[in-house]
């Protein structure tokens, strides 16, 4: 795996193989991996945890809830954006996913902003998206998006 240890716009190549070890990860429902791509101080914003968390564990006892969740979850890539002056990404995705309680469908857009330390790894992790919007739709409200 090649490292951003540089300011990351300037190895696209490297940008491209995160984003695809990330997308991966998550994709596969992977749980360590998408851990094993963190720092041990990340810090984790995620809108329906309604908290800040810390540590690789609390994001692989997420990704954990996601797939038990949404057992068929998927994230699209959408795009992704490197910052010229630091270490930082974004990364633009649409999910979908089939909710195991109720078997309805669910689908929605949003970002993860991810901050890189010089070991490659993500320190800084939140993830945005509207999870009202997100609520609505697991309920069966009518929504429009």
């Amino acid at each position: 795996m090649t490292i951003l240890a540089e300011v990351a716009a300037t190895d696209i190549d490297a940008v491209e193989e995160f984003c695809g070890l990330w997308e991966k990860a998550w994709n596969g429902h992977d749980a360590d991996a998408v851990a094993a791509l963190c720092a041990d101080d990340l810090v984790y914003d995620e809108p329906a945890l309604r908290s800040t968390e810390y540590g690789p564990d609390a994001l692989r006892a997420f990704v954990t809830h996601m797939s038990r969740t949404f057992p068929d979850y998927s994230f699209t890539r959408i795009g992704y954006y490197a910052d010229v002056t630091r270490r930082a990404l974004v990364v633009a995705w649409h999910f979908t996913g089939t909710h195991s309680g109720n078997g309805r469908r669910v689908e929605f857009h949003g970002d993860d902003r991810l901050e890189l330390g010089e070991d490659g790894l993500v320190h800084a992790y939140r993830c945005l998206y509207d999870n009202k919007f997100v609520e609505r739709q697991v309920r069966g409200e009518a929504v429009r998006g």
